[in-house]
């Protein structure tokens, strides 16, 4: 117990918080033993992983002997996820969104609700709002490049916006 109270004091912990910390200490100790023992029992060492078939297969494939049907599809493979990828592309999608949402339909800025501005690609329902609060407040637009005056809209957003939007 004269040990307890020596390392408590020159940690500067109760003596509670020592007892708490060496049977924490203790436990990690008796834990890990336990476990070398059980491993040492079981005659289990840690696992090891053959590689062999797989190094083969990649070897065949890259060579262009061996399994050459294999190789096929791996190239076709490749090439379909190529295609997706490029499919996404973000000039592609605004511009696919705006015939889908607008199919045929262009909108009017100076009658339009804020629902209708919704569906136009890149304005969302706050932006939406802001135009019709800049509407109001300067009574119409003159023109659609007008919009570029209302926070939020730029050169990128009106040039894919333009499309589907005009004045009358």
């Amino acid at each position: 117990m004269k040990l307890l109270e020596k390392l408590s004091r020159k940690f500067g912990f109760t003596k509670i918080e020592t007892g708490v910390i060496l049977f924490l200490v203790c436990s990690c100790i008796i834990g890990g033993v336990v476990n070398i023992l059980k491993e040492v029992k079981n005659n289990k060492s840690y696992l090891e992983f053959d590689y062999k078939v797989q190094d083969s297969l990649f070897n065949a494939a890259s060579d262009g002997s061996g399994i050459t049907d294999s190789t096929e599809n791996i190239k076709e493979k490749k090439f379909d996820s190529q295609r997706e990828l490029l499919d996404f592309t973000y000039g592609k999608s605004q511009k696919e969104f705006s015939k889908k949402a607008l199919p045929g339909k262009k909108i009017n800025i100076n009658t339009a609700s804020i629902d209708e501005f919704s569906l136009i690609p890149g304005i969302g329902k706050a932006i939406a709002e802001r135009i019709v609060k800049y509407r109001e407040k300067h009574k119409h637009f003159n023109k659609i490049e007008e919009l570029m005056n209302v926070k939020g809209i730029g050169k990128a957003k009106f040039s894919n916006m333009k499309e589907v939007i005009f004045v009358e």
